[in-house]
């Protein structure tokens, strides 16, 4: 389930974060921010993966229909 941002309203900000997932046991949890061409941002949370790498594939995989805007990805790990 996607549910609306918890953060004040923003033009230029999206969320497409699921906050109905949960964390499998032994999985690191990652979020990423992609920058667009526009000036916008968009943040992906809770990607679960064992690596960075694969926290990347995804965040990549889930901005594919929109390469041609995007300017960046940021990844980041919880400790």
């Amino acid at each position: 389930m996607i549910t609306s941002d918890k953060r004040i309203k923003q033009e230029n900000f999206g969320n497409i974060t699921d906050y109905s997932a949960i964390r499998p046991k032994g999985m690191k949890r990652f979020y990423a921010y992609a920058h667009f061409t526009d000036m916008s941002y968009c943040l992906l949370s809770n990607i679960f993966t064992a690596t960075r790498t694969a926290a990347l594939k995804i965040a990549l995989d889930r901005f594919a229909d929109c390469t041609e805007y995007l300017a960046g990805i940021t990844l980041h790990g919880d400790d």
